[in-house]
């Protein structure tokens, strides 16, 4: 289990797919306390109240970033020996309507990558992770696994080197399981976080 049970999923593989440079340094700064937001344009796919539960995992706002404490329980309905792919976009709003960025993403086989102290969101998350090992083993595809946070200030701070400007962004992030047969499962996961990337 990992980020991709949360909210902070969605900023994590935002800020990975982004990179690093040393030109320019932003926040990210989420305009919603919870983060995250159903997919306006897919009303299709499922949202949190089928992939986790959040009853016992707090997000709150504060001066700094978000608090983040408690846990989270895996309920999607999937297999534990699928594979977890991701694919993220990121949309710029200009004027009344959202356009797509240059910036997007995939990753193959998140489970697998997610705990990688070497990955960008490590720091931003995975560390804060107190059963690391038992996550590990179970990720996002065995419902009932539980993922403890340990109390933390989460704040996104960044350098990139692609052509991104201030104002207001959001990441969509779409997770698919696949079977052991290479077939993609119909319980497609999407979720978006609407924020505003503002000079630091």
């Amino acid at each position: 289990m990992g980020c991709e049970t949360s909210v902070l999923c969605t900023l994590l593989i935002f800020f990975q797919i982004i990179g690093r440079s040393f030109e320019m340094s932003h926040d990210f700064v989420p305009i919603k306390d919870d983060l995250l937001s159903k997919c306006e344009d897919k009303p299709e796919m499922g949202y949190l109240d089928a992939f986790v539960d959040l009853s016992n995992f707090s997000r709150k706002r504060g001066p700094g970033g978000v608090n983040i404490s408690g846990n989270i329980t895996t309920i999607w309905d999937v297999d534990p020996s699928d594979v977890v792919e991701i694919d993220v976009s990121i949309l710029k709003f200009e004027g009344d309507k959202w356009i797509p960025t240059i910036i997007k993403g995939n990753v193959k086989d998140f489970c697998k990558s997610f705990y990688d102290k070497n990955t960008l969101y490590y720091s931003y998350s995975t560390k804060h992770v107190v059963n690391k090992k038992e996550a590990k083993e179970k990720c996002i595809t065995t419902p009932g696994a539980i993922l403890l946070w340990e109390p933390y200030l989460l704040k996104i701070s960044f350098s990139y080197a692609v052509p991104l400007n201030v104002g207001r962004h959001k990441a969509v992030l779409i997770f698919t399981a696949i079977d052991k047969a290479g077939v993609k499962r119909d319980r497609d996961i999407c979720m978006e976080i609407v924020g505003d990337i503002v000079n630091a």
